[in-house]
């Protein structure tokens, strides 16, 4: 299995899927930003999850990176972070079989999960600033997200606000998710492609981190559920 983005959903995919056997593959631009909130976190988290086992009321942002960060490389054994930044699908046959990245290697696996959250075509504007990114300091996935509309994949624009939080200023970034006939709210699949699944904001538009944690875990669930990669399979 491979995972893009390591956000609350995407991690979360990955940790739960790693917890339980599958070898998973999660690719992110930037490892320091791993599960990193930039606004307040207000809503608690679900039991069960990553993102309860490290919240605390009140921790740093940062902190609660580390700690799932920490949580990630040593409590499951099964799971491999990679620093890349993917570029297009690997097509086979009408499967999604991998990504390529701008750095070089391709990264192949039986099953894909986008969880590449504000990132799809994302502009980013602070004041008078407009630039190409997801959020502060990270670049929009503009390749990824003209590769998936090559290949027919149909998009509706969203937008999210974050105020001013702990020093940082606060932004607006316009981006877009997968459109609704595009994306299975049950099973999270992208049915034009098989084995191909989206998780997170590429796909609702955002609404909290909760809640993507939580759907993160139901698609890993449901991915356990189904049975299609035996333990120690997938990446």
């Amino acid at each position: 299995m491979l995972v893009v983005g390591a956000g609350f959903a995407g991690s979360e995919v990955a940790y739960a899927l790693a917890r339980a056997g599958w070898r998973v593959g999660l690719l992110t631009q930037s490892l320091d930003a791993l599960f990193l909130p930039v606004t307040e976190v207000t809503d608690p988290p679900r039991p069960g999850t990553l993102f309860q086992e490290v919240y605390e009321e009140g921790l740093p942002p940062f902190l609660l990176h580390a700690r799932a960060k920490w949580r990630l490389e040593a409590r499951a054994p099964n799971l491999h972070l990679f620093q890349a930044t993917a570029v297009g699908l690997a097509v086979e046959d009408g499967r999604a079989v991998g990504v390529a990245s701008w750095e070089g290697p391709a990264y192949r696996a039986e099953r894909v999960v986008l969880a590449v959250g504000t990132f799809l075509g994302a502009r980013l504007r602070v004041g008078r600033i407009e630039e190409a990114a997801g959020r502060l300091g990270e670049a929009a996935y503009d390749d990824l997200f003209e590769d998936l509309k090559a290949r027919g994949f149909a998009f509706a624009e969203a937008q999210q606000a974050a105020p001013p939080f702990r020093g940082a200023p606060g932004y607006r970034v316009r981006f877009f998710r997968f459109a609704d006939g595009e994306w299975e709210a049950e099973s999270f699949r992208l049915p034009r492609l098989e084995n191909l699944y989206a998780v997170g904001a590429c796909t609702t538009g955002g609404t909290s981190y909760a809640r993507e944690s939580a759907d993160g875990l139901r698609l890993a669930e449901r991915l356990l559920g189904e049975g299609q990669d035996p333990p120690g399979q997938g990446a």
